[in-house]
């Protein structure tokens, strides 16, 4: 229950993300304990080269997009380590590719599902690991393992800190988040977004997002035009006006003027993603939730900083959150020069659809003006390689 104080000031939720989080099996979800990112491959990749690709990276599967031929990203299976070690006991693994080779189930979930339910599936059908999907786009964006369910039920920390990036919106998300109920009159939120200096606040009931009291609310719910010599709506209240609006306005609380329903965003989705939805919803801010509960809000402004990052960040946030996280390529594969934005790509990488990806991820990190790949594209199969050089703005 709200206090007095709460509802005359609002409430505040903090998120605590700087130290290890620990989760339990009944209240993570998906997302909370899968591994960002996955490994993949093609159709026509050599076994051999699958059985490297899991050395290297230290993983147990591989996920199977595209085709050679096509050199498009459809999900097609999972090649397993269990996958591997039945193909080399009854044949050569020399001639056999990915594709001929994958026997493991493909069972995915979506990122805000219930670890326990998640838990289950995998024990139901026998299986080790589970894809992520992005709900929206159904594309890959994590695997879930045994070990990351058992992580979890040992008490292990999650260091979720680490996947913090500005590529998500968890890592420009403004927290503590201040909010308030539905029966907060209307010119104690418009005093609220004064003395904070914000220009929205999310509706909260019952731990529930249901909607958004924004200035253009207040203002639309006037039946009358501020003073045109006014900085705005809102300043004019606190010199003296809120009496006059108080008896002027049809709407008397957060509820009856708030926006609804309340367009949110997840925690785990892109800044690319958030500035889409702002463009075209025609909002200025979104709620960001986590398992269903407000964790943070990110604003236009939230996002402009997250352009605005120098070459070193955007390097940095390349390297770690694309190349090592993103595409599981290792860090001896591909170095990044970035120059006021502009990203320059140097290195070898397996196929050509590593390229495509890279660049596609790379220039959707907020921030990077262009992406220029000079990258050595190796033939699966034949030993050679080609030089792919192209320049592509985001």
């Amino acid at each position: 229950m709200s206090t007095t104080k709460e509802k005359a000031r609002g409430t505040k939720e903090t998120t605590r993300a700087k130290r290890p989080k620990t989760l339990f099996l009944d209240s993570a979800t998906v997302g909370e304990a899968m591994h960002r990112g996955v490994v993949s491959c093609p159709f026509e990749t050599p076994l051999s080269t699958v059985a490297r690709m899991m050395a290297a990276h230290k993983v147990h599967c591989i996920v199977g997009l595209g085709d050679v031929t096509e050199d498009d990203t459809r999900l097609w299976g999972v090649v397993s380590d269990r996958d591997i070690l039945a193909t080399a006991a009854t044949s050569e693994v020399a001639s056999q590719t990915a594709g001929s080779s994958a026997a493991t189930q493909v069972l995915t979930v979506g990122p805000d599902e219930s670890l326990r339910h998640a838990a289950e599936l995998m024990s139901e059908k026998g299986l080790t690991h589970l894809l992520v999907l992005d709900p929206g786009a159904d594309r890959p964006v994590g695997v879930l393992s045994t070990l990351d369910i058992a992580a979890v039920v040992g008490g292990v920390a999650h260091g979720e800190e680490a996947q913090r990036t500005a590529t998500h919106v968890d890592g420009v998300m403004t927290t503590p988040v201040i909010s308030v109920p539905p029966e907060m009159p209307l010119k104690e939120v418009a005093s609220l977004l004064v003395e904070h200096k914000i220009s929205g606040v999310p509706v909260v009931r019952d731990g529930e997002v249901v909607g958004v009291v924004s200035e253009a609310d207040i203002v639309a719910g006037a039946l009358w035009s501020a003073p045109t010599e006014r900085t705005g709506l809102l300043s004019w209240l606190l010199e003296g006006g809120g009496e006059a609006l108080a008896g002027r306005l049809p709407a008397k609380t957060a509820g009856a003027a708030m926006s609804t329903p309340a367009i949110t965003v997840e925690s785990w989705q892109s800044v690319a993603t958030a500035a889409a939805m702002m463009t075209e919803r025609g909002v200025k801010r979104l709620p960001v939730l986590k398992a269903d509960k407000l964790v943070g809000i990110v604003s236009r402004s939230d996002l402009v900083r997250a352009f605005a990052r120098t070459d070193a960040e955007l390097e940095r946030d390349i390297r770690e959150n694309v190349i090592a996280r993103g595409l599981w390529l290792l860090p001896t594969d591909v170095t990044v020069e970035v120059h006021k934005g502009d990203v320059k790509l140097v290195g070898r990488v397996d196929r050509q659809l590593d390229v495509d990806s890279l660049v596609h991820q790379v220039g959707r990190v907020p921030g990077v003006v262009s992406v220029t790949p000079s990258l050595t594209v190796r033939e699966m199969g034949s030993g050679k390689h080609r030089r792919f050089r192209r320049s592509v703005s985001p």
